[in-house]
Order: C-alpha cells, then sequence, then structure tokens
C-alpha cells in the first residue's frame, strides 16, 4: 500500500513539474483518448496483474476543466489457490480533470473520479463474478506534437469502496484527438525590423570610365599631350598597366609609360605625337577597381593632333570658397578650377593644401578633367580664417606647370545657435541602407507638423549623423541624404515652407558616443550615433 501511494505521489509530482512549450488544450473540443497499459489489484484480491488497454472518451468545458469516460478491459486470471481459471476484468468510470499550462504543448493535469471493476469468472467454484466500485485520483500529461493530436500518459490511485483497505493502481500510455473546440488565434507576427548597416554595401559593381583627355572627337590637339582617364571609383593601381591603357596611331602601338592615382590613369608618350594624325586610346577590361570588379567592356576614345605643342601654362579660373569670403558654411569643402585639363597625378596634397594659420588640413582630394576639390576630414573651426593653395607643381596634360602659387583666403562662418530639440529620428526609423523613412519615423515627422504649424515663426535644422563605420565619404554623403530626406517629407508632405528648413550631414564627425570598435557597427555606441536630429535653432 505504501509503495502503491509513494509510486502515485511520485508520478503527479513529475507530470506537474513539467516544461511548458507551445500548442493549447481547446475549449470546446471533444477527446478520443486510446491507451494500453496495466492495472494492479491489491495483495489480498482473488487475481493476478496484467496489461490492460481501452478507450476514455471526454470533453472540455474550457481549456482547464474537462470531463472523461473511460471504458478499460483487462484479461487476467485468477490466483493459483483460487484455480489460476481465465477471467475477464471490466473497467469504467466517469474522470474530472484539470489541464495546467493548457496554452502550450506539454499540458500536465490531475484527475478525480469514480466508477467501478467488474470481474467475470466463468465455471469457477473457489471464486466468483464480482464487483467492486472505486474512487480514484491521479494525473497525468498530454504533450502535443499537433495542435490535434498529443501523446498522452496517465497514472491512478483506485480505492475500492467496499473495503478501504484495497488499493489498486494504474498506468497507462496512449494518443489524444482533439476534434473540434476553439482554436487559438495565431498572431501574425510582425517581421522584425532590419538593423540597418550603415558601412558601404560589398562593391559587385564593375567600374566605369567618368572622363578622358582628351575628350573623344577632340582636334587641335597638342602634339606634347598626354591621354587621360579617369573612373568612378578607387582602382587597383596594379591593374592599370601599359598592358591595359594602350595608345595607338592608326594600328601602330605608341609607346610610352602608365602612371595612375586613386582613381585616374595618364599615358605619356615617350615622343611627341605626330601632327595632324588620328588617335585611339583604349582602357580594357583588364583594369580592375579594388575590390577586384573589372571593367564591363573596352572604352575606346579618339582623338585628333594639331600642328604645334601645348607651351600655355595653365591657370586658376575659379574658386570655391571665392578669395575673402567672409561667412564659409563650416562643412564647405575647397574646390579650384583650371583652365584646361590637368595632369590629375600632379593634384596631390603637396600641390593642392588647405591651413589654418600655419597648420594643415586633413582630408582627400576628388577630381574632373580640369577641377580638383579638397574634402576636408573634419569640419572647418567657426570664426577661422584658412588659407588654400595650388602650388606651381599642378601641371596641364602637356607638361606646363602654373606660372605661380595660387592662394585665396576664406573665413568659417558661426553655425546658427541651437535652442532645443524638437525630435530625434534612430537608425530603425529608416530602410535598411537608405534614406526611406520608416512608417514609424513618418509618424514622429507627423507630430512635427503639427508643431511647426502651430509655430509659424519656429525655425529648424536637420542634423544627420552617422556610425564609424565604413568609408568616410560614404558615412558624410549618407547623413547629408539622410537630412535631406527628412526636410522633404515635412515640406511636401507636411507642408511646411522650405525657407524654414536647413539640413547639415556631419557624417561621423560628431558622434554621440565614442565608438571603441569602428567595425562593430551593431555596438550601442554605433546605434547611439546613426540618428537624425531636428533642432530648433535662432
Amino acid at each position: 500500500m505504501k509503495k502503491i501511494l509513494k509510486g502515485t505521489l511520485t508520478g503527479l509530482l513529475l507530470v506537474t513539474l513539467a516544461t511548458p512549450g507551445f500548442a493549447e488544450n481547446r475549449k470546446g473540443a471533444v477527446t478520443l483518448s486510446p491507451f494500453v497499459g496495466g492495472y494492479l489489484l491489491d495483495g489480498d484480491q482473488h487475481e493476478e496483474n496484467r496489461p490492460e488497454f481501452g478507450l476514455r472518451a471526454g470533453y472540455n468545458f474550457t481549456k482547464n476543466f474537462g470531463a472523461e469516460a473511460m471504458f478499460g478491459y483487462s484479461l487476467t486470471e485468477t490466483k493459483e489457490q483460487y484455480g489460476s481459471r481465465e477471467a475477464d476484468m471490466y473497467r469504467y468510470g466517469v474522470d474530472l480533470l484539470y489541464h495546467f499550462m493548457p496554452d502550450n504543448n506539454f499540458v500536465p493535469f490531475i484527475v478525480l473520479g469514480g466508477g467501478g471493476t467488474n470481474f467475470n469468472i466463468p465455471n469457477t467454484p473457489s471464486a466468483k463474478s464480482h464487483y467492486a466500485g472505486t474512487v480514484s485520483y491521479g494525473g497525468g500529461v498530454k504533450y502535443f506534437v499537433t495542435p490535434d493530436i498529443a501523446l498522452r500518459g496517465d497514472v491512478r490511485h483506485a480505492i475500492l469502496v467496499h473495503d478501504l483497505g484495497d488499493n489498486n493502481f494504474e498506468y497507462s500510455a496512449g494518443l489524444t484527438f482533439n476534434i473540434g473546440g476553439e482554436r487559438k488565434a495565431v498572431a501574425a507576427v510582425a517581421p522584425a525590423a532590419p538593423v540597418a548597416d550603415t558601412s558601404a554595401p560589398a562593391d559587385t559593381l564593375a567600374p566605369t570610365v567618368s572622363f578622358t583627355t582628351p575628350v573623344n572627337g577632340d582636334t587641335a590637339v597638342p602634339l606634347n599631350q598626354r591621354a587621360g582617364v579617369a573612373f568612378s571609383e578607387p582602382m587597383s593601381q596594379e591593374s592599370l598597366s601599359a598592358s591595359t591603357f594602350t595608345l595607338k596611331q592608326g594600328s601602330k602601338p605608341v609607346s610610352g609609360k602608365v602612371t595612375s592615382t586613386d582613381s585616374t590613369a595618364t599615358f605619356t608618350p615617350a615622343n611627341p605625337l605626330e601632327k595632324g594624325k588620328l588617335y585611339s586610346a583604349v582602357v580594357t577590361t583588364g583594369a580592375k577597381d579594388k575590390a577586384g570588379n573589372k571593367l564591363a567592356h573596352n572604352y575606346m576614345w579618339e582623338f585628333s593632333t594639331g600642328p604645334v605643342a601645348d607651351t600655355t601654362p595653365p591657370t586658376v579660373t575659379f574658386t570655391s570658397p571665392v578669395n575673402g569670403a567672409p561667412a564659409v558654411a563650416v562643412s564647405q569643402n575647397v574646390s579650384a578650377a583650371f583652365s584646361e585639363p590637368m595632369d590629375l597625378a600632379t593634384i596631390t596634397a603637396a600641390t593642392f593644401t588647405v591651413k589654418q594659420g600655419k597648420t594643415p588640413l586633413e582630408g582627400k582630394l576628388t577630381f574632373t578633367a580640369s577641377n580638383a576639390t579638397f574634402v576636408t576630414k573634419r569640419y572647418l573651426e567657426k570664426g577661422k580664417v584658412y588659407t588654400a593653395t595650388v602650388t606651381t607643381g599642378a601641371k596641364d596634360l602637356a607638361g606646363n606647370a602654373l606660372a605661380h602659387d595660387y592662394v585665396w583666403n576664406f573665413t568659417a562662418f558661426a553655425e546658427p545657435r541651437v535652442i532645443g530639440c524638437l525630435a530625434m529620428l534612430g537608425n530603425s526609423h529608416f530602410s535598411f541602407n537608405s534614406v526611406e523613412i520608416s512608417p514609424d519615423g513618418k509618424t514622429v515627422l507627423d507630430n512635427n507638423v503639427v508643431v511647426l504649424k502651430n509655430d509659424p515663426k519656429m525655425m529648424i535644422r536637420i542634423a544627420g549623423h552617422t556610425s564609424a563605420a565604413g568609408s568616410d565619404e560614404y558615412n558624410q554623403k549618407l547623413s547629408e541624404r539622410r537630412a535631406q530626406s527628412v526636410k522633404d517629407y515635412l515640406v511636401k508632405t507636411g507642408g511646411i515652407d522650405a525657407d524654414r528648413i536647413s539640413t547639415i550631414g556631419y557624417g561621423e564627425k560628431d558622434p554621440a558616443q565614442h565608438e571603441v570598435n569602428p567595425a562593430d557597427k551593431l555596438s550601442d555606441a554605433a546605434l547611439a550615433n546613426m540618428r537624425v536630429v531636428v533642432e530648433i535653432i535662432e
């Protein structure tokens, strides 16, 4: 008896400590549960212990409460002292069930019920057929492998009503089939907002030729002219050679050498060109960018020479900012335009400089055929005077140098005073690697439109910022484009006067937090730095 009770309680403890999963015990479902197991009789009963099988049928009034009727059968035999004759045991009863954690796939339950046991022992005078009423309690567990099918295990302690000293023990395993009932609504799960990657995406695009010197179809080209080509992106300088950049007069190759910078290449003939001749220059698909992408096809252009060599030195025809400019934006880059196409290999950090006092600014140079731009690494300091210089080391394609250094000055202006913050859009308010504003971001801006319309004198500046991941140029452009995207939304959708809104892009130059590892674009610091701030200014 004690062993039976101990086993029953242990079984109940194990099933009630089961770990929850993800399914449901449905309200209103009809259940059918075939089972097999065993029925252990008290020691002073006439019959032997034997396997049992049967069926339970039930109904769930709620997802927790249910009721079942059961019928079981066991082919047993009387004990030896009673003749060892076959006996049929019939079990039947009704149980009330309480299910724990009914929304999970692992559903423990407890049971309380009553019923009876019939023993039919034919032709055995020493052991008569008899009936015993029972009261039972126990528990079990259902493990749902689909929403409609569960594996099931049960344990029961049955007490015989006519003799409370007789105790039976039942154990079984089987399946439960749910039929009908109220199925749990499955909520649509919104896809997780992707964390935008503000670093430059993997480069898989083929480079292109953006311009050439001389231009295609040019005539009267000086005899001492060099052939130059500029690309859409930085190139592998190892791929720019006399085998990938050639010059021919008719079918006759022109001897010379190829030099290159980050995104340009120059063919310098070993001897002056012949007057009045047609020349063709070709850059082949052997030219590659730094990611290894080749030109999609050979690029060819032609030009004709004139009667004389070019001996006229180039001049600087325009600068930005202009000389003496008193209020230059702190984000301003510095540019110079020349009177003719230049040998881009001679436009370097040594021949084009920008200084604040005697301190050179850090930055990089970009080119077109006759223009050069110094892109500063950091913003200019407000109120400071800067000096830009193009030296005589800058030469045209014929090798003629500037006659003298060209120098101009300008002053950075003081930025508007920020007196408040109207809103801040985080990285999640934009689509992945894009300036497209997300629905949540538009909701924020719609609220800003209401504020701006209620205060028509309010002036704002939209400042874009990025993390340190990716190149300086990419981050700068992304910050400017996102700031402009916010302005466009406020003007076009919100109806705010464009004159009330200015924009600025800081790139990675004004971080909110220091990024210990700039390559980790998902760090807390990186995510804090990816932002667009709507500032109230005066």
